[in-house]
């Protein structure tokens, strides 16, 4: 069964009292919240938010995924939020081909902040940059879930195999094969395209049909976080988007 989850930011406080109450009549069954390092979560949030399954996204100033004292100091407060939310996951980048560049990096950088809730993101081949990343290749995350599990990320994926040259639906249904991710992010693009977009479903070409079904086949719970752009003041955007996914392949 797929389970679908709401994407939201610690600093969209404006945001919580529509989700508690989204969250009562059914439209998605958990929240992914990104740790924001300057707007945190207040105590008046999580009275809000209370009783609503949680996991948390680490911010992306650990992208590097390299844990000097600084970057360890805020490793400590993404922690501290996850176990305030009381959070079951907490999702991690695992860094440029410029700062891990081989697996012993990683698995040196990793120890660092090894914990039991740590999921690794697969990344697309290049950033909205053009830098490249580590853990695009299924050989490398097949590595990586040997270690941890992975948040396997639909959009990246597509990215990652455009960048490989490969048929997105192919390098999706490997990568579930391989690494039994149970934990997901999605979001629209282009096939064609290789960095990041993260654009509404319904303005992409991706073949969703194709990757509920394999998400459905799966013979456990698949956790859906909806990446997808927020527009105005309301969950309307990401709402509509959960829609249309629920709807493809109908």
């Amino acid at each position: 069964m797929i389970r679908y989850g709401l994407k939201l930011w610690t600093g969209n406080r404006h945001l919580f009292e529509e989700a508690a109450q989204r969250y009562k009549e059914g439209a998605f069954d958990f929240i992914e919240m990104y740790f924001h390092p300057e707007k945190p979560m207040d105590a008046d949030g999580l009275k809000l938010l209370s009783g609503i399954p949680f996991g948390v996204h680490a911010p992306h100033e650990l992208d590097e995924f390299i844990f000097g004292e600084a970057e360890l100091t805020l490793w400590r407060r993404a922690q501290k939020s996850a176990d305030e939310l009381k959070a079951s996951t907490i999702v991690v980048h695992p860094g440029y081909e410029r700062s891990i560049p081989d697996f012993a990096t990683f698995e040196r950088e990793l120890s660092k902040i090894d914990e039991p809730r740590l999921l690794i993101e697969n990344m697309p081949g290049l950033d909205t940059l053009g830098d490249r990343l580590f853990a695009h290749d299924l050989e490398t995350l097949k590595r990586i879930r040997a270690l941890k599990p992975i948040c396997f990320d639909i959009e990246k994926a597509a990215k990652a195999a455009a960048f490989h040259k490969m048929d997105h639906r192919e390098y999706i249904r490997t990568g579930l094969a391989t690494l039994q991710p149970a934990y997901f992010h999605i979001s629209g693009g282009t096939v064609s395209e290789m960095r990041a977009q993260h654009e509404n479903l319904w303005d992409s070409d991706y073949d969703f049909a194709f990757v509920k079904a394999q998400l459905e086949a799966l013979p456990y719970d698949a956790r859906l976080v909806f990446e997808t752009p927020k527009k105005g003041n309301d969950l309307q955007n990401d709402l509509e988007n959960m829609a249309y996914f629920r709807k493809a392949g109908a």
